[in-house]
């Protein structure tokens, strides 16, 4: 399959489901990743860009800038053909990208513009970050095989490690427990959640 994962920031999708992607590529599906912003407010941009481009050679993803402002992303026609023509440049099978419900602005519009961009995809499915609210997953990736893979992908992004808001905390505590409850939800160790808009299943049973 060609996988499409959409993140606001750096970082982000890693977190959501970078166990999922670690899984993908080891199956040998083909992944891109469209990050629509540089992360400029959450740290030094050329940092932020060597981070991700680190975190994306690890699971073999071609990797693409969205080229829009840190904190300023709002729901506009830009921002949704600039979706559009990355979905019709990668025809993906499957469409990743982050809850609408979310504290953060910028979270908010790239999920709201993706949902229209991605309205004739057959597979969306949102995952869920720090700043997520009210996500209640229905469908679940066993990603215990791969924790150490998806705590590796993390820590690409340096910068961000000790910056949750929350004393002592790293980012890679805060997925580690994130995976830890969605597992028990799924009845494994670790996983990651995710809520369908459209998923067709015949891709995950191998007859489409």
């Amino acid at each position: 399959m060609k996988i499409l994962g959409i993140g606001p920031h750096p970082d982000d999708l890693e977190f959501g489901c970078g166990g999922t992607f670690c899984k993908l590529a080891a199956q040998g599906h083909k992944i891109s990743l469209l990050v629509m912003t540089k992360g400029s407010v959450g740290g030094d941009p050329r940092a932020r860009i060597a981070e991700q481009e680190k975190a994306a050679a690890m699971i073999k993803a071609r990797l693409y800038w969205g080229g829009f402002e840190d904190t300023g992303v709002t729901l506009t026609r830009e921002l949704i053909r600039a979706v559009e023509e990355r979905i019709e440049a990668v025809k993906p099978d499957l469409i990743f990208v982050n809850y609408g419900a979310d504290t953060h602005q910028d979270h908010r519009s790239v999920a709201r513009a993706v949902e229209t961009a991605a309205r004739y995809a057959r597979n969306l499915v949102f995952y869920e970050v720090p700043t997520t609210m009210e996500f209640n997953p229905g469908v679940f990736v066993d990603i215990g095989p791969v924790i150490a893979r998806k705590v590796a992908l993390l820590k690409c992004h340096r910068s961000q490690v000790y910056k949750t808001r929350v004393k002592n905390l790293s980012i890679i505590e805060s997925a580690k427990a994130a995976a830890m409850f969605r597992g028990y939800q799924d009845r494994v160790k670790y996983a990651e959640g995710f809520v369908p808009r459209r998923l067709l299943l015949d891709y995950l049973l191998g007859c489409k």
